[in-house]
């Protein structure tokens, strides 16, 4: 699976590796997930709970999860943007899952 970190500045290393490291977790869940992109963005002007914005989409099957994170720093917002995209690839796994399970069960009582 491809991780493609996007910054409107310079992205200190460790940052870069975590958040790799992180949504690519993520993604090993769910075997759909064909691609991943990490947003980051910093902005001076706005309020200082909000400074740091990641947003993180993963993409893969016809299906696009999006999360946002904002927080006072780079990391936090990655945290936050992670498990917002960790919660959604556990509910569309459910709903997979749910759906192919009703199927079998249908197919099942129609052949006895």
């Amino acid at each position: 699976m491809d991780v493609a970190l996007r910054c409107n500045s310079e992205v200190p290393e460790d940052l870069r590796e975590k958040a790799e490291e992180k949504v690519a977790k993520v993604a090993s869940h769910a075997t759909m997930i064909e691609t991943a992109e990490v947003r980051l963005r910093e902005s001076p002007t706005a309020p200082p709970a909000e400074r740091a914005a990641c947003e993180v989409v993963l993409r893969g099957h016809g299906r696009v999860l999006r999360a946002k994170g904002c927080a006072s720093d780079a990391s936090s917002a990655v945290d936050l943007a992670v498990s917002k995209v960790a919660h959604q690839v556990e509910r569309m796994k459910g709903k997979l899952l749910a759906r192919s399970r009703s199927s079998r069960r249908r197919r099942a009582a129609t052949r006895a």
